[in-house]
This record gives C-alpha cells, structure tokens and sequence, in this order.
C-alpha cells in the first residue's frame, strides 16, 4: 500500500483511491474516468446538458436550446437525477417530428415516454 501511495504521489498513478490508470496533469493529477466523475458530480446540469447536445447530434436531430434555457428548465421542472429506472424523470419531446427546441420539451417518467412511442403524435399542436 505505501508503494502506491509513493508512486500516487510522484505521479504515476491516479490520485483516485485504488486507481492505478495514468494520470493527467491537466485534470489535477486525475485519469481522464474519475475527471469525467468529478466534473458530473460538481456540475449535473451542464454535464447533463452537454450529453443531450451530443445525443441530439448523434441521431441528427435539431438542437436550439442553450444552456441558460436548458438550466432554467431544470430548475424550474426539478429535473437534476436523471435515471434509467421507470419513474424516473426524462426530457421528452411534444412532438416527435420536430427536434430539440426549448417549446418542445415536457418532463415525463421513462415508462410514459416509452409508451408515447417515436412515431409522430396525432395530437401535435405545432
């Protein structure tokens, strides 16, 4: 155990309890896992806006909404721990045709927003 910690502390190792990956000098001595951890227990809302940017782009859709627009949202809505269990909160869109746009968010749980479907709403107002 002391020789990690001397090689921790000389710069070989993650400074991470039990990390033994490379660190970054940059990411304060941290490997580039447990900076990721630091920064989306520090800063949930923009790491979380970051990640539904880079989802919207990855399935090409329209994204408009900045992160002043998207942290109100949050706030307002009490949406700051997303999950993946069934009553957990998710951004979903009012209607499926059109993209990510600060008009077309609602908070559902992950199970209506499953049941809602991809396909286009019938009663999609815009």
């Amino acid at each position: 155990m002391e020789l990690s910690n001397k090689k921790k502390l000389a710069g070989v190792y993650c400074c991470a309890y039990a990390c033994t990956n490379d660190p970054i000098a940059k990411k304060g001595g941290l490997c580039h896992k447990h900076y990721a951890r630091t920064r989306r227990k520090n800063n949930p809302i923009e790491s979380r806006y970051n990640q539904f940017k880079n989802n919207a782009k990855r399935r090409g859709k329209d994204f408009t909404v900045t992160f002043e627009e998207f942290k109100n949202f949050c706030t307002k809505n009490n949406y700051l721990t997303p999950g993946r269990r069934g009553q957990n909160a998710t951004i979903d869109r009012r209607c499926n045709v059109h993209g990510y746009h600060i008009w077309n968010m609602q908070i559902l749980s992950l199970t209506q927003n499953c049941q809602k479907g991809t396909g286009p709403s019938a009663d999609c107002p815009f």
